[in-house]
């Protein structure tokens, strides 16, 4: 994956959410820091829109919330691991621990489609899931994440 579509810098490790809307406000602050956004409440808002038509939460612990819109400057991906896993209205049912968020800027549905696309065919892959579940440092997700191709 392009580097400044992610990087080390993108990896966060969550101890402090434990709800689902405190989960999207670090994701947007994060975003936001890294200069993807124009604010983080705007893009918390954008991720808030994007669940409410259907959820982002798949399976196996693992989401891939994103927000699509004119405050969004850059597409980007970004992994947070959550301490606590987080209810999230999965297709599964069950709680998250990874998500495996994307900033997608209103012209840039091409690229978000080829990069959701990835993803989810990643996700088919145990191996992959148990990698992102199971890793206890930035450098070893970037690694597996830098597998997708």
């Amino acid at each position: 994956m392009k580097e400044v579509v992610f990087n080390k810098g993108h990896v966060l490790f969550d101890e402090k959410s434990s709800t689902q809307d405190e989960a999207f406000e670090r994701i947007a602050e994060l975003a936001n820091e890294l200069g993807f956004v124009t604010s983080s409440a705007s893009f918390e808002r954008d991720l808030k829109e994007r669940e409410a038509e259907a959820t982002t939460g798949f399976k196996d612990g693992i989401a891939i919330p994103h927000g699509k819109s004119n405050d969004v400057l850059k597409s980007g991906v970004f992994v947070i691991k959550y301490s606590n896993p987080i209810e999230w209205n999965a297709l599964d049912q069950k709680p998250v621990e990874v998500a495996i968020a994307l900033t997608i800027p209103e012209e840039g549905g091409q690229e978000h489609l080829k990069i959701l696309s990835k993803i989810s065919r990643k996700l088919l892959d145990k191996e992959f899931i148990r990698g992102l579940k199971e890793s206890t440092n930035t450098d070893e997700i970037v690694n597996i994440i830098n597998e997708i191709e």
